[in-house]
């Protein structure tokens, strides 16, 4: 009704059109000189309007009288509540939809954690019913954990208590439902009403976007032929660690390699048989490296390999295995068969605030085109002048720091475990291998990072002699009685550098320190590597005796990563030895790496030797070791290292509730 006085004037004045040009009045208003008569009309015109608007007021107001009266009657009780509950109800839908759509998934708790409220998108989230959960306690609906792994769901609610004022984000964190697969979801959390009366948990799906995201982050920073880093990828990551100085004088490497004779190929065969090719021989250099190193197509034939926190010598010999693949390697297209080789330029760099990364890629590739000069096929490393005087900026400053850290007792010893594969083994002995750190700038630095400096230093056997004087400290607080707690006792492998397997007073200082701690020598193993016995055979050969007449274990670490050992295992008072990781990591992909270790165990057998598997890091690695017959295993999937107060401490918890039960 509120249009009907508009309408009718409209109406009106169409009326009157339709009178001007039937009547002829338009013509006569065309032709007349005298307009009289049209202002003697105006006011007629404009009263008929007038008489309109006041028939269709009239009409407005007694059709209003009409409805209001039945709206105005006095409700009853039982109607009025009626019409709250459809109010609160209908106010209940607009909420709930408003919180789907804008916020996601919503529960609200009050202070002891128990649900009051969910909403239909959390429903979808969790798979919870809510009918089912109002009153549950929140930690039973949403299993948080962040990234890492850590519970957060508990952590939430009372952080939110200790600190009422402030909303919490946790950013992305992963929300296992009542059934199926994890997702990703943003979480958020903050208290309501006074005193906190009631926390809410608001949480909001994205799985979907991180899948997105991590495709097009693939896409932009992998090769699509070869799935190695692209060059844009390989660029940004090495500008970040090159100018990274908080390592101090931790070396890097850079190695630009091209494939020799690879446009024979394309040419002859055509360009499905040259991407053939770069795929086989990307996977060449992949299981060649370490895997902390990376590696890229640069372009065409062209790739390039980032070797982190790797000295020169370590380097060349990385790059020396990859030679040998590669010329071992056969590569067959349509019945034709060819040989491929690559030049490598190695460049080694220190990390500078101003260091230039093309200058970096260009010196590598300068080295990388005099080895194709020499006559291919061969390394070729970049003779920086200023290495040397780079490298001695910081060596007074690393001096200072380790000899600090020895003599102030700043390093910090971790235990990784070392599990038995098999039910006959013992499972009284509990062993642990010994791993340093080294507390710098708020990080633990891992061994990589200072030992290479430390040895230039010739400061290794002073450390060496610090790791066994505190290993066997903490021997004592654990050992037990063996009698009334064998499962108390444990065995730690403690690992000897070069210089301490050529130092003439090791064992004195070795026999010394068992004394002074009464500890049985048959609770200490000692770990030489493959290499270090090899270079080193008489001095380790000497050592190895003398240990083992004292009553300690002896292990091969690393073992089958050099061709030479076999003929000197029969010499070498050993316990164990321990396998190589770069097979054992490529157990179930490699058949030859699988051969190797299966090589290596049955030498031990043979040799009445126990066999540990180093780097295992996933269920299926476990079990072909098992199915191989290897004895004992080591890795994050078996343990990740703690520190060795932590063990100590737990230990110590064993026997106090051990000697309670007795």
């Amino acid at each position: 009704m509120r249009f009907v006085v508009p309408i009718l004037s409209l109406v009106a004045l169409a009326v009157l059109f339709v009178w001007i040009l039937s009547s002829g009045q338009l013509n006569k208003l065309s032709m007349a000189d005298d307009l009289s008569w049209l202002t003697a009309s105006v006011p007629h015109f404009l009263l008929g309007i007038s008489v309109w608007q006041g028939v269709a007021i009239y009409l407005l107001m007694h059709h209003r009288k009409l409805i209001v009266p039945e709206n105005e009657m006095v409700a009853s009780p039982e109607m009025e509540t009626s019409i709250l509950k459809l109010s609160f109800l209908q106010d209940s839908v607009n909420t709930d939809w408003v919180l789907d759509a804008l916020a996601g998934g919503v529960i609200v708790t009050n202070q002891l954690g128990n649900i009051t409220y969910m909403n239909a998108s959390a429903e979808k989230l969790t798979l919870w019913q809510k009918d089912k959960v109002l009153g549950e306690h929140v930690s039973k609906v949403l299993r948080l954990e962040d990234l890492q792994g850590n519970s957060l769901d508990v952590k939430a609610f009372e952080t939110n208590l200790s600190h009422p004022n402030h909303p919490l984000q946790f950013g992305q964190v992963k929300l296992y439902p009542r059934v199926g697969e994890e997702r990703f979801v943003e979480l958020n959390t903050t208290c309501i009403l006074e005193n906190c009366k009631a926390i809410v948990f608001i949480f909001r799906d994205v799985t979907a976007d991180r899948k997105i995201i991590n495709r097009l982050y693939r896409q932009a920073s992998r090769d699509a032929l070869t799935d190695l880093m692209n060059r844009t990828s390989f660029e940004q990551y090495v500008e970040q660690l090159a100018h990274d100085t908080s390592a101090l004088t931790r070396s890097h490497l850079l190695a630009s390699m091209d494939l020799d004779n690879f446009k024979i190929i394309n040419d002859t065969c055509g360009h499905l048989a040259g991407d053939e090719l770069l795929k086989q021989v990307s996977q060449i250099f992949r299981r060649a490296v370490r895997r902390s190193d990376k590696v890229a197509r640069i372009g065409g034939d062209e790739f390039a390999v980032f070797l982190e926190g790797c000295g020169l010598e370590k380097g060349r010999n990385i790059m020396e295995t990859i030679l040998v693949e590669l010329r071992n390697f056969r590569f067959s297209w349509e019945g034709k068969v060819f040989t491929i080789g690559v030049s490598v330029g190695l460049l080694e760099f220190m990390p500078a605030a101003n260091i230039q990364i093309k200058q970096l890629f260009s010196d590598a590739d300068k080295a990388c085109y005099t080895a194709k000069a020499l006559g291919r096929n061969q390394v070729f490393i970049h003779a920086e002048e200023k290495r040397e005087e780079m490298s001695n900026q910081r060596v007074h400053d690393w001096a200072k720091l380790l000899k600090d850290a020895i003599r102030e007792d700043r390093f910090i010893l971790f235990a990784q475990p070392i599990v038995p594969l098999h039910a006959e083994r013992s499972q009284q002995l509990r062993q642990y291998e010994i791993l340093l750190r080294l507390p710098f700038r708020q990080a633990l630095l891992n061994p990589g990072s200072f030992l290479p400096v430390a040895d230039r230093l010739d400061l290794m056997t002073s450390i060496d002699r610090w790791i066994i004087r505190k290993s066997l400290e903490m021997l004592v607080n654990c050992r037990g009685d063996q009698q009334s707690q064998p499962c108390q006792e444990i065995r730690l492998m403690i690992n000897l550098s070069g210089q301490s397997v050529q130092d003439a007073r090791l064992f004195g200082y070795v026999e010394e320190q068992i004394n002074h701690f009464g500890i049985n020598p048959s609770m200490i193993c000692f770990e030489i590597s493959e290499s270090v016995a090899i270079s080193n055979f008489v001095h380790a050969k000497r050592v190895m005796n003398a240990l083992h007449s004292l009553g300690c274990h002896l292990v091969l670490d690393d073992f089958g990563s050099g061709f030479s050992s076999l003929s000197y295992l029969r010499e070498l008072p050993l316990s164990y030895l321990k396998i190589d990781g770069n097979f054992v990591h490529n157990l179930v992909s490699s058949p030859v790496d699988a051969a190797m270790v299966k090589a290596v165990h049955d030498v031990g057998q043979v040799m009445n030797l126990l066999t540990i598997a180093e780097l295992v890091e996933d269920s299926e690695t476990l079990v072909r070791l098992r199915e191989i017959g290897v004895d004992f295993a080591q890795g994050y999937y078996c343990g990740r290292p703690i520190p060795l107060v932590q063990l100590r401490e737990r230990m110590q918890n064993e026997r106090d509730v051990q000697a309670k039960a007795a």
